[in-house]
């Protein structure tokens, strides 16, 4: 029995562009058996025995990929704002800070939920709860239906290490207690373990991958990237991280290394075809020729850094360089969205304001293939999603054509990517089979997972606030740091390639 979807203006990455036109396409098991174009649409027969979804009245689409997200975000709202990064990260830990397997299992379904209404069904989870922890974030993936890159953040580096400056700067008493947090274990364990869940999930059901993802490479010693590199090559898995995100964190990858971070890694061996850096924002020209040299992808957060004020990555740039860059949402605690409609439209102008020659815009068509082929090659997955093409997994999202936003129809990648919201998606298929339809999962019962995630929100809720009180008298000290370091910044980096001036552009 096949899925045949008759007559729908499908949109998709098609070479270097994207092609627009109607189609039909033919599903067979988790796989597109064929597409059909033009004229050719109306001709497929379909046997009584068949599912046949009338899509005259829909735009097709691949399933987007969200290329870094964070779920745990879902169950903490608003606990923390107007911090920038270098500043908030000590107080994420007081959010997450004994979470149990079942919390961590309703965040990700709630995040889940959140995609899968936005049309989102990729994404790559960054989980902050620890490694244990990642067995249920897939539990909740294999539930639902969606398909997901899975990696547990580590690091072996206290975070004192990388705030240049920043323990110094604390009165006695509190330093004492920094450092008398309890230590991170070795790399070489936290990488193993690492690898034990790989060996136990890396593939499950055909839509889950683990990835190994060092926090971020100045948060991990060098001892940890090697084996992480070495590991990714034996065990063909991706490596994610956290790339050179802010301004301190590039001062301080100088101060490290007496290089830039980007430089480093690559000596290191962690670049390859199957390594993706979220972020990405401070990227000097050298280190956007290794990118590139090394077949590395990025993934474009850039709501998430308006939000905490980390800047503009320079997509152009790398795009005109041939690197691969998918988008993300960074997920509901920078800038509370998963929806990848609205992440592409900011992607689409960010950069404008930088760029006075017009003909160097980023364009719609652009920002919808990094959302769709682009994530996937950032995943290491476009030879199995991304486009709509036979052979691929069959992940499809069919959208209300008659919805205000695509009325009347003059281009459907312009009115997708500016005017699109995620409130008209209407049906969401992973691996050939239905997982959300008419505003609702078919898979899990979204009214009970709701109440469910509220109860447990409150509860996090309620045990966040008083450890975030007695984390408030890190602040001014974590706010002088970060301020000294840009001011740093400023200096070194003012007569190299990377500048506040130059990044729209």
């Amino acid at each position: 029995m096949a899925l045949v979807i008759r007559d729908g203006m499908v949109v998709t990455p098609a070479g270097d562009d994207v092609r627009a036109e109607r189609a039909t396409i033919v599903v067979e098991g988790a796989r597109i058996a064929r597409v059909a174009w033009g004229s050719e649409a109306g001709r497929v027969e379909s046997t009584p025995g068949d599912q046949v979804i009338d899509a005259t009245r829909a735009l097709v689409i691949p399933g987007l990929v969200d290329a870094h997200s964070h779920f745990y975000g879902t169950l903490i709202p608003g606990l923390i704002d107007r911090l920038p990064l270098d500043v908030r990260r000590p107080f994420l830990g007081a959010c997450t800070d004994g979470w149990t397997e079942r919390d961590t299992w309703v965040a990700t379904m709630l995040g889940v939920l959140r995609m899968l209404r936005n049309g989102t069904t990729t994404v790559l989870e960054n989980g902050a709860q620890g490694i244990e922890a990642t067995v249920p974030t897939i539990g909740a993936v294999i539930d639902s239906g969606v398909r997901a890159v899975v990696g547990p953040m580590v690091s072996d580096r206290p975070f004192g290490d990388t705030l240049p400056g920043y323990l110094e700067r604390l009165p006695d008493a509190l330093r004492a207690d920094v450092l008398g947090a309890a230590p991170s274990p070795p790399g070489r364990e936290l990488v193993e373990r690492c690898l034990a869940i790989a060996r136990r999930w890396h593939g499950a059901e055909g839509r889950v991958s683990v990835c190994l993802s060092p926090w971020a490479p100045f948060g991990c010693s060098d001892e940890m990237l090697t084996l992480v590199a070495e590991a990714s090559a034996t065990h063909r898995l991706p490596i994610h991280t956290h790339l050179l995100e802010t301004r301190p964190q590039a001062v301080a990858a100088r101060r490290l290394y007496g290089r830039s971070m980007v430089e480093h890694i690559a000596a290191l061996g962690l670049l390859s075809e199957r390594f993706s850096g979220a972020h990405a924002v401070w990227l000097e020209d050298r280190d956007l020729d290794l990118m590139a040299e090394h077949g590395a992808a990025i993934s474009h957060n850039p709501l998430s850094n308006l939000y905490l004020g980390s800047g503009i990555a320079r997509v152009p740039q790398l795009l005109r360089r041939g690197v691969a860059v998918g988008i993300g949402s960074d997920g509901p605690n920078c800038g509370s969205t998963t929806s990848l409609f609205e992440v592409m439209k900011l992607a689409a102008l960010v950069h404008r304001p930088g760029e006075r020659d017009a003909e160097r815009w980023i364009g719609p068509r652009e920002v919808f293939r990094m959302a769709t082929i682009g994530g996937a090659r950032a995943l290491g997955l476009d030879g199995e999603i991304g486009s709509i093409e036979g052979g691929k997994r069959a992940d499809l999202v069919m959208l209300d054509a008659r919805s205000p936003e695509f009325v009347p129809l003059n281009d459907p990648v312009w009115q997708l990517v500016y005017g699109g919201s995620g409130a008209a998606v209407d049906r969401v298929i992973i691996d050939g089979a239905v997982v959300f339809e008419h505003g609702h999962p078919t898979r899990f019962d979204a009214a009970a997972l709701v109440e469910e995630a509220d109860d447990v929100g409150r509860r996090l809720t309620a045990r966040a606030r008083p450890a975030l009180a007695r984390m408030s008298r890190l602040e001014p000290y974590l706010t002088e740091t970060y301020r000294a370091l840009l001011h740093e910044f400023d200096i070194e980096f003012s007569s190299m390639s990377v500048t506040p001036r130059r990044l729209g552009s």
